[in-house]
C-alpha cells in the first residue's frame, strides 16, 4: 500500500495547473490522457486500491464517469476484474500502488493468466529519478523489477517511460489481452510519467483478427463426425464467447452428436439437452465418464487445452479409435497432452460455424442426458452438500450467475448445479486459488447488474478473502454468498489421506456469522434440510451482501476418479539394490 510521505510520493515531478486537470484542455496530465484511453475502450469500471506513486491516475478518474471500485485487498480487486472479464468477455481493469501493491495482486493476476481472462492492470511506480537508489517500493529493474516478476504471467509487461509514448502502449496492452488467447497485461506508470504535461495524442486504432478455417479440414471433420459410431464433442471454456455456444447446439443437433464440457465450460452447452452428457473431468457425471468408457471413435475438443482437471489426469480414454480433432485458438494448446489426427488454430466460434453449415450424412444416435450421483447424508437431520446445492438453486432465477471457489464444495457445485446458461459458471481452475469467487462475484454483479449472482465457496476461502464482502457492503452490491462451512480444510485432509493413509487435522474455527454482521452483510445461518428453503426471502431480494453459513454434513464426499494415484506412486518410499 503506497503512502504520501515517503520517497514514493515525491510530487516535485512536473505538475499540472488546476485547469490542466480537466478534460478538454491542450496541455494535460499523462494520466488524464490514460484515461481517455480507457473510456474510449469502453471502461466504465476499474476495480482497485488507491497509494501515493498511483494517485494521478485516481485523481484523474475522479472528473470521469468510469466507477472506481475500492477494494480491501489488491488480490481481491484483480478478481473482481477477472470475474468481469469472465461474466462480459470484455476488458477488466485493475488499477494498484507500487511495491506490496502489486505483489498483493499477483496471485489474481497469475489466475487470469491461467484461465485467459483480459484483465489490465495498471500499477503505481516511484518516480525515474529515484530508480535505483534506494525508494520506499521501488518497483523498477533496479529495485523490485515488477516488470519483471509478472512477465511470466501475463500476455505484456512494461513501463511506461516516455510520457508521450504512454498512451500508445496502453493502445497496444488493451489490444494484446483481447487477441488471440485473451490474457492479462500489466503497465506500471511511474509518478512522474503520470503527472507530465501533454496534449492529447490522436490515437486511431482498430483490431481486427479474422481466422479461416479451411473448406477442406471442415468437409473432411463433418464427413468422419457423420458416420462416426461413438463420437463426443468436449467443449471447454473457449466455447463461451463469440456466438459459439448457440453454434455448438446447432451442430450437436444437426449431428446428434453428444455434448460434454470440462468444469471450466460447464454452462456452454444447457445440460438440460437430449444430446448434453454433463461435465468430464474434475466434479464430473457418471453419464460422461460412462460414455467415454464405452470408447469412442471420434473426439472434438474444442476450445480447451486438455489439461489434467478437465481430462481426469490425461486419462487414455479420450484416446478415440478414429479421428481426434483438437480446435483451440492457442496453438501452444495443440497437443500437449494428446496427438490430434486433426488440429486446427482457430477460435470455438469459426469452426462450430463451419461444422454447422455443413449438412452430413448421418448414422442414428440414440440421445443422451445427464446423470448424476444419487447421494444422501450419513444423518438425516444434518445438511448433505448435494442437497444444500439443490435447495439454494431452487431459490433464484433459472439464469442465475454462480461464481464457485476451489475446495471440495468445487465439487460438489460442479456436479449438482444444473446450468443452462453459458455465462452463469464462473470458475478460474487454472490456478486453483482460494477465495476467488467473492471478489468474483462482485465483479460479475457489476458487470450484469441486471442478474442475480450468488457465490459458493468453502469456509477456508472465506477465511481467505471474506473481507471482500465489506466491498460488497460499501458499494451496495447485491450478492449472495454460501460458505459451504465443514470446519475443516476438507479438500487437503482428504487428499493427504489419500496419498499418505492417514488424516491430518486441519480444522477452521471462526465464526462465520460474527464475521459476516462485522464486514456489514446481512447473515443467514443454516444446517439442516429445509433450511434454505425457509430462507428464501432473503436470499430472493438482498439490498446487499447476504452471507449463508451452510453448515453441511463433512462426512459426505463425492465419488470420483482417484485422480490422486500418480501423486501415491510418486510418494512411496524408494527401495535401494545393491
Amino acid at each position: 500500500m503506497g503512502t504520501f510521505d515517503g520517497p514514493d510520493a515525491d510530487l516535485s515531478s512536473p505538475s499540472p495547473t488546476p485547469e490542466s486537470g480537466q478534460a478538454g484542455t491542450s496541455a494535460r496530465r499523462t494520466a488524464d490522457v490514460l484515461v481517455d484511453v480507457l473510456e474510449a475502450a469502453g471502461v466504465d469500471t476499474v476495480f482497485g486500491l488507491p497509494g501515493g506513486p498511483i494517485s494521478p491516475l485516481h485523481d484523474a478518474l475522479l472528473d470521469r464517469s468510469i466507477r472506481t471500485v475500492t477494494t480491501r485487498h489488491e488480490s481481491g480487486a484483480l478478481f473482481a476484474a477477472a470475474g468481469w472479464a469472465h461474466t462480459t468477455g470484455r476488458l477488466g481493469v485493475a488499477v494498484v500502488t507500487s511495491g506490496p501493491g502489486v505483489l498483493n495482486a499477483m496471485t489474481g493476476l497469475a489466475s487470469a493468466h491461467c484461465d485467459g481472462l483480459p484483465v489490465l492492470l495498471l500499477v503505481g511506480e516511484v518516480p525515474r529519478k529515484v530508480h535505483g537508489k534506494g525508494a520506499l517500493q521501488d518497483g523498477s529493474s533496479h529495485g523490485l523489477n515488477v516488470v519483471g516478476m509478472t512477465r511470466h504471467v501475463t500476455k505484456l509487461a512494461a513501463e511506461m517511460t516516455d510520457p508521450a509514448q504512454a498512451p500508445l502502449l496502453l493502445h497496444r496492452a488493451i489490444t494484446t489481452a483481447l487477441s488471440g488467447r485473451r490474457g492479462p497485461v500489466v503497465l506500471t506508470i511511474p509518478l512522474d510519467v503520470a503527472m507530465a504535461p501533454q496534449a492529447a495524442p490522436r490515437i486511431t486504432a482498430e483490431l481486427s483478427l479474422e481466422f479461416a478455417v479451411t473448406p477442406r479440414a471442415l468437409d473432411d471433420i463433418a464427413a468422419l463426425l457423420g458416420l462416426a459410431g461413438r463420437p463426443l464433442i468436449l467443449a471447454g471454456a473457449g466455447v463461451r464467447g463469440g456466438g459459439a455456444p448457440a453454434m455448438l447446439r446447432t451442430v450437436a443437433e444437426r449431428y446428434r452428436c453428444p455434448v460434454a464440457t470440462t468444469p471450466k465450460g460447464k454452462g456452454v452447452f444447457p445440460e438440460d439437452h437430449p444430446q448434453a452428457l454433463g461435465v468430464f473431468g474434475l466434479g464430473g457425471h457418471p453419464s460422461a465418464r460412462e460414455y467415454v468408457e464405452g470408447g469412442l471413435d471420434m473426439l472434438i475438443a474444442v476450445g480447451t487445452s486438455l489439461g489434467d482437471l478437465s481430462t481426469d489426469g490425461c486419462t487414455p480414454l479420450l484416446k478415440p479409435k478414429r479421428a481426434f480433432v483438437h480446435v483451440d485458438i492457442d496453438a501452444r494448446q495443440i497437443g500437449k497432452s494428446y496427438a490430434p489426427t486433426h488440429a486446427l488454430v482457430a477460435p470455438a466460434a469459426a469452426f462450430l460455424g463451419g461444422l454447422a453449415e455443413r449438412t452430413p450424412r448421418l448414422v442414428p444416435r440414440p440421445d443422451a442426458g445427464v446423470v448424476r450421483f444419487a447421494m444422501a447424508s450419513s444423518e438425516p437431520d444434518l445438511l448433505a452438500p448435494q442437497d444444500a446445492v439443490t435447495e439454494l438453486q431452487a431459490i433464484p432465477p433459472r439464469d442465475t450467475i454462480y461464481t464457485v471457489d476451489s475446495g471440495e464444495h468445487f465439487l460438489f457445485a460442479t456436479h449438482f448445479l444444473e446450468i443452462t446458461h453459458p455465462d452463469a459458471f464462473v470458475v478460474m481452475t487454472g490456478l486453483g486459488s482460494m477465495g476467488q469467487s467473492i471478489g468474483g462475484a462482485i465483479g460479475a454483479k457489476l458487470a450484469r447488474p441486471d442478474r442475480t449472482v450468488a457465490a459458493i465457496c468453502g469456509d477456508g476461502c472465506f477465511a481467505m478473502n471474506g473481507f471482500e464482502v465489506a466491498t460488497a457492503a460499501a458499494e451496495k452490491v447485491p450478492i449472495v454468498l454460501f460458505v459451504f462451512n465443514d470446519r475443516r480444510l476438507g479438500m487437503v485432509e482428504l487428499g493427504h489421506k489419500a496419498v499418505y493413509g492417514r488424516q491430518p487435522s486441519y480444522p477452521i474455527t471462526m465464526d462465520v456469522g460474527a464475521l459476516a454482521h462485522g464486514l456489514g452483510a446481512e447473515f443467514v445461518r443454516v444446517s439442516k434440510p429445509g433450511d434454505l428453503t425457509r430462507a428464501a426471502g432473503i436470499l430472493r431480494r438482498p439490498a446487499g451482501p447476504v452471507v449463508v453459513d451452510v453448515q453441511i454434513d463433512p462426512s459426505v464426499k463425492l465419488p470420483r476418479k482417484d485422480r490422486m494415484a500418480e501423486l501415491k506412486a510418486a510418494s512411496r518410499p524408494l527401495r535401494l539394490v545393491n
